[in-house]
């Protein structure tokens, strides 16, 4: 007999390792019931009761040791670390800096119906791909039509940053289109222009331009006045 936290061997009625054990049970405080994994049952009778102990015991010593070692299921946080993190440390990443974190983050089918990633999250990703001076669509993730995956939904968010989406990727884009936008400016009325962020409609601004220039940020040298003084 040997009865460890690895196999349960109690000649002549079984010898396996605890992994194809199911479940254990006790019929009538006197038979041992061992469902296996397979689907078929072991009943050992008239066990000392010490030994049935020790069998409960090392069964549970087993099963909390295997959950131990299981590994934990992906987070999202896990597939956006490398643009999470790389969104503080943007001086020491480098031309190649874009690439290495597309490399990290590949197209996902299972996950075509992920639900949107934060705006915030997003916001940052097409930062990082500004001040890398990325502005050729074709070095940039390509995504793939209707899904949803982590890939492609930052895929879509570089491609927007643009003014490129994935109908259009084939079509010419000029000079003017390949400028990242990282404001949408319009004109509403003389020396009145609203700033949205193109990534985030809800975040806008008022920017005025006479006197004196101030915009609703509370800032009186903020990128939304810089971004109208070089529209």
């Amino acid at each position: 007999m040997k009865i460890n936290t690895k196999i349960l061997n109690i000649p002549p009625h079984i010898s396996t390792s605890w992994e194809n054990i199911s479940s254990l049970s006790l019929k009538d405080n006197q038979i041992l019931v061992i469902e296996l994994r397979s689907g078929s049952r072991v009943e050992i009778p008239d066990l000392p009761k010490s030994i049935v102990d020790a069998i409960f015991d090392m069964h549970a010593k087993y099963l909390d040791e295997d959950t131990e070692s299981a590994a934990p299921a992906p987070k999202q946080e896990d597939f956006l670390s490398p643009f999470t993190n790389a969104s503080f440390k943007i001086g020491g990443m480098g031309i190649g800096g874009l690439e290495s974190m597309s490399s990290a983050m590949q197209h996902n089918s299972d996950q075509r119906d992920a639900p949107d990633l934060p705006p915030e999250i997003l916001g940052k990703i097409a930062s990082i791909s500004k001040v890398l001076g990325m502005d050729d669509p074709n070095n940039l993730p390509k995504p793939e039509p209707h899904c949803n995956c982590v890939h492609c939904q930052i895929a879509k968010t570089l491609q927007k940053g643009l003014g490129v989406h994935a109908e259009n990727l084939d079509e010419d884009v000029s000079d003017e289109d390949l400028k990242f936008r990282t404001w949408d400016i319009e004109e509403i009325s003389s020396n009145l222009y609203t700033v949205t962020n193109p990534l985030d409609v809800k975040e806008q601004y008022n920017v005025y331009l006479g006197e004196p220039i101030g915009c609703t940020c509370g800032e009186n040298d903020c990128e939304h006045i810089r971004s109208v003084l070089n529209s």
